[in-house]
């Protein structure tokens, strides 16, 4: 029972961090798009720059891009802190999910095999993801390279790895019982 409450209790976690994950990065992508239209704006005060992004929001009900609260500690940053915080926050989330998976397959009960692959899946997955991103950089079709790259990286940044380690596990574990002597 304990361990049920455990895993129920990461799941939720792992949704909530992934929400706060999108609502920071939709922040500072909403934020880098606008402070680009007004020229200046990367030397207003923080209140003075919340101030403009809130008076210049476009009315779209439907639309969380434009209809979001931002997280208001990020007008604090200046525009390269703000595009350096968008890889800081992918790596942060990318470790947080790897741990987070990690813990989610120990209590799942998944062999030791499984768990020191786990890492080295993370790092291929990351590698090829950045190699398809420097793909589109350099002339390849940007923004599929980049759509594709995304993907990959939102996948790792979830418990889609869990998802789908715990039972290829177990159907491994019950075939090596199955048909061993």
């Amino acid at each position: 029972m304990k361990k049920s409450v455990a895993v129920i209790f990461l799941f939720v976690l792992a949704i909530a961090s992934g929400f706060y994950q999108e609502k920071l990065k939709i922040s500072i992508n909403y934020i880098l798009e606008k402070g680009q239209i007004f020229p200046g704006y990367y030397e207003l005060t923080p209140e003075k720059k919340e101030e403009f992004i809130r008076e210049n929001r476009i009315d779209a009900p439907f639309d969380y891009y434009h209809n979001h609260t931002t997280v208001s500690w990020l007008y604090r940053l200046n525009q390269r802190e703000l595009s350096i915080m968008k890889w800081v926050v992918t790596g942060a989330f990318l470790l947080w999910f790897l741990f987070m998976n990690i813990f989610i397959l120990r209590l799942l009960q998944v062999n030791q095999g499984a768990l020191k692959l786990l890492p080295i899946l993370y790092l291929a997955l990351v590698l090829i993801s950045f190699s398809i991103y420097a793909g589109g950089r350099v002339g390849l079709n940007e923004a599929h390279c980049y759509a594709v790259s995304r993907k990959i990286i939102g996948a790792l940044q979830s418990v889609i790895p869990s998802l789908i380690i715990w039972p290829a596990a177990r159907l491994w574990d019950n075939s090596k019982a199955k048909y061993s002597i």
